[in-house]
């Protein structure tokens, strides 16, 4: 068992270093939701070449902005969510090559990439870009729109007349809001269930994340109402979800096939094959040649995608590949999407608990992760985990050890850091409780495609 016991419960420290005593009353909650959100924001720029005129018949070509917003990053293979006016031209510049970048925030890198959109949908002003640079890029955890309460804080992040991840906050002041607003053609779309807030949202907030104090998304910022203050409004995570399970997304995150196809040599081939995933459990392996799904012939990786995905999750799958010039036919079930991570990245379910915590002569709560299930023969067994562990902190690439350590409060923030730029792969990167006694370990991952997603 790779594990170093190092304190009891007793005497249990903080995971990392203290931000109320490092920045006292500057550590306030838009800055702590601006610390977990921030790097997943992009500002979003769009160019064109155009032609204008000088005088006397001259012309020359010149890059002309198109327009800014704002992105939030929502899977680390470099998926970007946006509002759909922000990601697409104007229509006069339909014959123009449009440029797409984005840019992280100084304090994050400030990386600058260029980005292709890969699918919009006009209905609810909602577009999916793909950051073409080498990721894994840091996600944004999804919070839920189902339990929120009016009054409660919201911090906004995004481009105001182009001033790059600016942050303002306020409080959510509404529900459910009926909203019509003018589209760049001119033409008025109305929006039936819109969220409401005072945070200040100005042109280029628009795609933006509208966040809940725990830096989780709750929102993307889409329009203020014209001539009054105080007044913007953000489409809902939960219709966020929706759109981009019903037309943005691709099948990754509508149920886990295990496996990645590429197009090689003209042909869609297996490029990787989750060992523990339902497409190895049921015979395929890397480098099988796809030839039909569900008894349609498959010619490119996108035939594929698109026979798929109307499919849902425990859905069975017929597949007829090519190995060693030898055909074989084998039946795939699609397993639940949130699988991947935990049977497929971690080899664990757990469950959101809290506790006990002491901070000076104060008593407190901790949130943290409860192991209820181990699979076997995961990264999470060979470690030698048991049902009961609790999860407190994993670390990410630091100079400092100590300062590597970031707390664990829910899964999904567990596997954005994981997933993420920077975790610490090659030294002790879990930190447990088992009943009395802490210990931290090397969690060693056998997926292939760590730092993405396959399907």
């Amino acid at each position: 068992m790779v594990f170093a016991f190092l304190i009891a419960l007793g005497g249990l420290q903080e995971p990392i270093p203290d931000p109320v005593a490092l920045f006292d009353d500057r550590w306030t909650p838009e800055a702590r939701a601006y610390l977990a959100a921030g790097p997943s924001v992009v500002s979003i720029s769009l160019h064109a070449k155009v032609m204008v005129r000088e005088g006397f018949g001259r012309r020359r070509e010149q890059t002309r902005l198109l327009g800014q917003g704002t992105g939030v990053v929502i899977d680390s293979a470099g998926l970007v969510i946006t509002n759909q006016h922000v990601a697409v031209a104007d229509p006069s510049f339909s014959s123009t090559p449009v440029l797409t970048t984005v840019t992280f925030a100084e304090e994050f890198g400030g990386r600058k990439y260029a980005a292709r959109v890969l699918s919009v949908d006009q209905e609810s002003d909602l577009a999916l870009l793909k950051i073409q640079g080498r990721g894994p890029f840091r996600a944004s955890t999804l919070g839920s729109s189902e339990n929120l309460i009016k009054g409660e804080k919201v911090i906004a992040i995004g481009a105001p007349f182009g001033n790059s991840h600016s942050v303002t906050s306020g409080i959510l002041s509404g529900l459910h809001r009926k909203v019509k607003v003018r589209t760049q053609s001119g033409r008025t779309h109305l929006f039936g269930d819109l969220l409401q807030t005072d945070a200040a949202i100005n042109p280029g907030n628009s795609g933006g994340p509208l966040l809940n104090a725990a830096g989780e998304l709750i929102g993307i910022n889409v329009a203020t109402r014209e001539g009054a203050d105080g007044l913007g409004f953000a489409i809902p995570v939960d219709t966020i979800k929706k759109v981009l399970e019903g037309s943005l997304f691709d099948l990754s995150h509508r149920f886990w096939v295990g496996m990645r196809i590429g197009d090689e040599f003209g042909a869609p081939i297996v490029t990787s094959a989750h060992p523990r995933g339902p497409a190895h459990l049921a015979g395929l392996r890397t480098g099988d040649l796809i030839a039909e799904v569900a008894g349609k012939k498959i010619k490119t990786p996108a035939d594929y995608a698109s026979v798929l995905l109307p499919r849902s999750a425990e859905a069975e799958v017929s597949i007829l590949y090519v190995r060693d010039g030898e055909k074989g036919k084998v039946t795939v079930v699609l397993r639940p999407a949130h699988e991947r991570n935990s049977v497929g990245l971690l080899g664990f379910e757990v469950n959101s608990v809290r506790i006990p915590y002491r901070r000076g002569f104060w008593r407190e709560s901790l949130p943290v992760l409860r192991i209820e299930k181990i699979y076997a023969d995961s990264p999470a067994d060979t470690l030698g985990l048991k049902a009961g562990d609790v999860v407190i902190a994993v670390r990410l690439e630091s100079d400092n050890p100590e300062k590597g350590w970031q707390p664990v409060s829910s899964f999904s923030s567990l596997v954005s850091m994981i997933r993420g730029p920077g975790f610490e792969l090659e030294e002790e990167n879990f930190w447990v409780l088992r009943d009395e006694e802490s210990m931290q370990g090397k969690m060693q991952f056998d997926d292939p495609e760590l730092g993405g997603y396959d399907l």
